[in-house]
């Protein structure tokens, strides 16, 4: 196994198979930054616990919460405080989860469609 290269301050890319996830907090209108990571680059992370199968998984992961690069801890899947996004303004996004991303990443920070009449 190769470690996973760093830049200067430390911080680490995202995969290029990594999907980010916009996360819209309803109440605010702020756009958070997850990261869904690929099965292959979970199996590298070291283990966090036992395997839950059957219908636990499923109760599991409904309430759990998704945490953001920011370290907020959202509940997307249900629906109410926070929202998945794919469109929004670039003035949304978060400003504490764009500082946690290399200067590779900023960029995929900025791939996303924008709100009707949006010049930008």
């Amino acid at each position: 196994m190769t470690a996973t290269p760093t830049t200067a301050r430390g911080k680490q890319p995202i995969p290029n198979d990594a999907e980010l996830m916009f996360i819209k907090t309803v109440a605010t209108g702020t756009v958070h930054i997850a990261v869904r990571y690929s099965p292959y680059d979970l199996a590298r992370q070291p283990s966090v616990g036992p395997v839950i199968s059957g219908g636990a998984a499923f109760v599991a992961l409904s309430v759990s919460p998704t945490v953001t690069r920011c370290g907020k801890r959202t509940y997307p899947q249900s629906g109410r405080d926070h929202l998945k996004t794919g469109r929004f303004a670039d003035e949304q996004l978060c400003r504490a989860c764009y500082r946690t991303l290399t200067e590779v990443d900023q960029e995929r920070a900025f791939e996303h469609d924008r709100p009707e009449g949006d010049p930008s």
